[in-house]
């Protein structure tokens, strides 16, 4: 399916590239693995085992810009409801972000981003578990977004505010 060199989005590494297939033991099997080098973190290495169904489906090819644009369109004006409850909470935005869904993890964005104003114009902060979600979640979309739209990490923010406010493709 992958091969060597592809680039793959990887949920919880974000965009990466298949640097080679090894075969390593861990415990006392040996087995063959992908190793994946994120982009935005070469010195990191991901290994994947080949023949790990579960875990190869959290392996996907990397949005098309066409794909990209077509989710900022779609993007709904409602923001999704906040969970009151801690735990559910963060078991839905583990959820969100483990199955790395782009349309859902950019509404995981809306939904913190907009918690955390009312939060700060209540002159309180947003709990450290909502705020390692957040930057996790914007981590997720700049990464795979600027790879798609050929800008930096850092500029997918403005792409998609200008975007949303017709300024862009």
């Amino acid at each position: 399916m992958f091969q060597i060199g592809d680039t793959v989005f990887y949920c919880g590494s974000g965009v990466c590239r298949i640097d080679s297939v090894t075969r390593r033991e861990f415990g006392d099997e040996m087995k063959d693995y992908y190793l994946l080098i994120p982009v935005h973190a070469p010195e990191s290495a991901v290994y994947l085992p080949v023949d790990n169904a579960k875990l190869l489906s959290r392996m996907r090819s990397p949005l098309s810009c066409e794909e990209v644009q077509g989710l900022i369109r779609t993007l709904p004006e409602k923001v999704l409801d906040w969970i009151p409850d801690e735990g559910r909470r963060k078991a839905e935005f583990t959820r969100i972000l483990r199955e790395g869904d782009q349309r859902e993890i950019l509404g995981l964005v809306r939904l913190i981003r907009s918690q955390q104003k009312k939060l700060r114009d209540a002159g309180r902060k947003l709990h450290q578990c909502d705020e390692r979600a957040y930057r996790e979640a914007q981590r997720m979309v700049c990464d795979e977004f600027s790879l798609a739209l050929s800008i930096q990490p850092g500029e997918v923010e403005g792409y998609i505010t200008e975007m949303l406010h017709g300024k862009t493709a």
